[in-house]
């Protein structure tokens, strides 16, 4: 598998839906639960659209990764 260089900071969430198969719902979903940080992981733009940064995104992939195993889980 190769990986995905993104030359952007901020993309857009119709973007990253299309890049990495994740949902709008789940991207939504990870704000309501406080799992995504605003201004971290994503933000709402001044033309009102959310705008995911994919390599904070990619730190909070493997952080869960990290803690899914010192648990005992296998992701």
């Amino acid at each position: 598998m190769s990986a995905y260089i993104c030359p952007l900071h901020w993309i857009k969430l119709s973007k990253y839906v299309e890049l990495t198969g994740d949902t709008a719902d789940a991207v939504h979903a990870r704000r309501r639960k406080r799992q995504w940080q605003d201004g971290v992981h994503c933000r709402v733009g001044p033309d009102g659209n959310l705008w995911i940064n994919p390599a904070e995104v990619n730190k909070w992939i493997e952080g869960q990764d990290q803690r899914a195993t010192s648990l005992g889980r296998v992701a």
